[in-house]
């Protein structure tokens, strides 16, 4: 029986969740006794905790000292979540290896965790690295600007880490461990699954590490599109967000059905916006569902349901809330297959709702897409990485 330790410690939300749980259902299957470490346990005791032991991941839970205003790279990520304090960044590191010395782990999964990956190379475990392409960034050097529209130089990259690897050093100093010589040697000699494609990295760069495409992750319910409507079928997913009341309001004046599926948004408190032919919900929609079932998509732009609904040939609207998901709205719509309005302009956000359903090229670019990768077979993504990361121990 192969002991696995599962790692999620940064970012939030089902994007994390759901590919770490289709990898602990295709493990336990294997006889693989799991252990979970989440970065937020009420989802994750309902989604991870039938599969084995489920503890607090150890995570900042306050502001940074002296966080960068503009992250510019991976660098600058890692100096933002956590080691621009390298003191409370070795406390970290400390509380990841004894989770994993006490689950006696003998292989590391980790979902945008890069404290829990030094750990476990303190410790010599074997990782496998998931996650989009943003959070397993090229294994470069320097690591690739994700500020592309700032045309960044090599050596202010290249400073940048140099810092960030000072203050690595200091952390694992304290723990008399041993120091490391690149910031790149977080992520070297690890199994990386990246579940994307080239034309959605959020690095513009040719990378070393495969794509290996997005996994049947999608659960659900149905959606539930509004009775007795016509015309085109819009799939809707939003959150709290800056400028949700003018998003709101180019949704009610858009022409189309419209399904709303909202998170941490309590229905009733939105129901102004709400108007024949649209429909709101708070329920789990299985999206790749959706995706068969719609026109169009809108919503914030998370990287794995944007990819899922150009798999399906849709396209859609974006209005992201972070940068991150700038990135991947700006590769989609590179694609040609989404817009991005003015997401502060509700006019702007339904005359692209209204365009996105009557306009067949953007529809056009993203049946390309789809067509391009419909040859690789999704539901072997899960076990064939599960298959080559135990081949590890």
């Amino acid at each position: 029986m192969t002991r696995v330790f599962f790692a999620w410690e940064l970012g939030a939300g089902f994007g994390h969740l759901a590919p770490i749980r289709a990898l602990a259902r295709e493990l336990k299957e294997r006889g693989c006794e799991l252990t979970f470490a989440a970065r937020t346990l009420g989802d994750s005791l309902r989604l991870l905790a039938p599969y084995g032991r489920l503890y607090q991941a150890p995570v900042r839970l306050k502001d940074g000292r002296n966080p960068v205003r503009t992250q510019v790279s991976f660098a600058s990520l890692l100096h933002n979540t956590g080691l621009d304090d390298p003191e409370e960044y070795a406390g970290r590191i400390a509380a990841w290896r004894h989770l994993m010395q006490d689950s006696k782990a003998q292989l590391v999964f980790a979902d945008h965790s890069p404290a829990a990956i030094v750990a476990a190379r303190t410790l010599d475990l074997p990782v496998c690295h998931t996650g989009t392409g943003f959070t397993v960034p090229p294994v470069l050097t320097p690591f690739p600007s994700f500020q592309p529209q700032m045309k960044i130089e090599d050596k202010v990259l290249l400073h940048n880490e140099a810092e960030v690897l000072k203050e690595l050093n200091m952390s694992l100093d304290l723990l008399k461990l041993k120091p490391l010589g690149s910031v790149q040697e977080i992520f070297k000699g690890q199994l990386p699954g990246i579940f994307s494609y080239p034309e959605l990295d959020h690095y513009e760069v040719k990378r070393p590490e495969p794509f290996l495409g997005l996994p049947n992750i999608a659960e659900g319910a149905s959606p539930p599109w509004p009775q007795g409507g016509s015309g085109p079928k819009i799939f809707a997913y939003l959150r709290p967000m800056k400028n949700l009341k003018p998003i709101l309001e180019g949704l009610k004046a858009c022409k189309a059905q419209v399904v709303l599926r909202v998170t941490d948004i309590v229905p009733k408190k939105i129901a102004a916006f709400v108007r024949p032919g649209m429909t709101i919900t708070e329920r789990q929609i299985d999206f790749r569902k959706a995706a068969a079932e719609c026109d169009a998509f809108f919503n914030y732009s998370p990287h794995n349901t944007v990819a899922e609904f150009l798999l399906a040939g849709k396209p859609g609207v974006l209005v992201p809330d972070l940068h991150e998901r700038i990135l991947t709205g700006r590769r989609a719509t590179a694609l040609g297959a989404c817009l991005a309005p003015q997401a502060d302009n509700s006019a702007d956000v339904a005359a692209a709702l209204n365009r996105i359903v009557e306009d067949p090229a953007p529809r056009k670019a993203a049946v390309a897409f789809a067509a391009h990768w419909h040859k690789l077979d999704r539901g072997t993504i899960i076990p064939r990485l599960a298959q080559a990361a135990l081949k590890l121990v």
